[in-house]
């Protein structure tokens, strides 16, 4: 298991340099692309991809942590609040717990 100070750290770099790396392809890619899109979603995905191993394995509380990560990016598109909600809601489980 990685401890949470590892993802701390981790997540908003990925996170960064995923945006970076499609903002800067978008800009290659034609308007109309489905690819130019996939690149706009790399940030949800690096996110996801920190969250979702961790809620499948886990118990049905930190599986509602997860659906309510991605309800706030839904609802909010914005990929940094979401993160501090998923974030703090694992943490909060671990502490709580």
């Amino acid at each position: 298991m990685v401890e949470p100070w590892v993802i701390l750290i981790s997540l908003p770099i990925v996170v960064y340099f995923t945006r970076v790396f499609g903002i800067l392809m978008s800009n290659f890619v034609a308007e109309d692309s489905p690819y130019r899109s996939t690149l706009i979603i790399l940030p949800i995905c690096a996110m996801a991809s920190f969250f979702i191993p961790r809620a499948l394995e886990g118990s049905p509380s930190e599986q509602a942590v997860l659906v309510v990560f991605l309800v706030v990016f839904w609802l909010t598109n914005n990929s940094m609040i979401s993160m501090i909600v998923g974030l703090g809601g694992l943490l909060a489980l671990q502490f709580l717990t």
